[in-house]
């Protein structure tokens, strides 16, 4: 029985580089996002749109998962600069805008829908709509309720708002509840069960190489392509500062780990169990 290796490529980890390093040069790697089918020939699947528990049923094969993860920190400074590349972009008349304004609206607004990385396996996963129906995974319809009017209150007297501690509190918790949750119950059910999880930080265009090696895929590298980051250079050419972690103050760092500890704790777990 052949090896297919499927790929969900989670944004901003560093998959670009290995996807633009094999897409061109085999018809057996296919990209779900360009359309690439997948057929019984295809020995890697590999996008952002790479299903996981679908192709199990498809095909007579062996499925491999591999995937790439990033400091989740890193992760979240890399989006905000990829925005600030795009906003210039689409509206040259804006400059910048501000990381505060863009991390409270991050869920919502393009050009990529903004996901902790244990969010995106979970939504890859063709059964993860039965699990919030029948209980298995909690909703997140209320966890960026701190965000909302709902944490204001009107004192009539002073004609002014001011934000109730007690209620964001109490939504914080439930945030951070939630999101527990839902990650224990992924890595449970799903990425545990990986069989390779490369790191960002590492050479992962090398490690790659040799996983295909190793599972005698037989594709041909394009050997130039090792790097594809261009945020720093289009920031550069739009006169722009790619905005580092260690810029924000103190109170924006604070927020960023509290918004990201389910994700930090899930890619603990990561390098747990597969950075050696």
């Amino acid at each position: 029985m052949k090896d297919m290796i499927v790929f969900p490529h989670c944004p901003k980890t560093g998959g670009t580089t290995l996807k633009e390093r094999y897409r061109n040069h085999n018809d057996n790697f296919s990209v779900v996002d360009l359309g690439d089918p997948v057929t019984e020939d295809t020995r890697v699947v590999f996008g952002h749109m790479a299903q996981i528990g679908k192709y199990e049923s498809l095909f007579d094969k062996n499925i491999v998962y591999c995937t790439c993860v990033r400091d989740p920190i890193e992760r979240m400074m890399s989006m905000y600069n990829f925005y600030k590349t795009q906003l210039a972009y689409m509206n040259p008349d804006v400059k910048d805008v501000d990381f505060y304004t863009w991390f409270i609206n991050k869920d919502i607004i393009r050009p990529m829908s903004i996901t902790k990385q244990y969010e995106y396996y979970l939504y890859q996963h063709i059964d993860h709509l039965k699990w919030f129906e029948d209980g298995t995974l909690k909703s997140t319809v209320h966890v960026n309720d701190m965000y909302l009017n709902t944490v204001l209150t009107w004192d009539v007297d002073a004609d002014t708002s001011y934000v109730d501690m007690e209620k964001l509190e109490k939504c914080i918790a439930h945030k951070q509840d939630v999101q527990e949750h839902n990650m224990n119950t992924t890595w449970d059910r799903i990425v545990s069960n990986f069989t390779y999880v490369l790191f960002q930080d590492t050479n992962i265009v090398k490690k790659f190489d040799q996983l295909l090696e190793s599972h005698e895929m037989n594709l041909t590298p394009w050997h130039e392509m090792t790097v594809t980051n261009e945020t720093k250079y289009d920031l550069y050419r739009h006169k722009l500062q790619y905005t580092k972690f260690s810029d924000l103050d103190n109170d924006l760092q604070y927020l960023m780990r509290l918004d990201l500890k389910a994700d930090i704790d899930f890619y603990n777990r990561c390098k747990e169990q597969w950075k050696h």
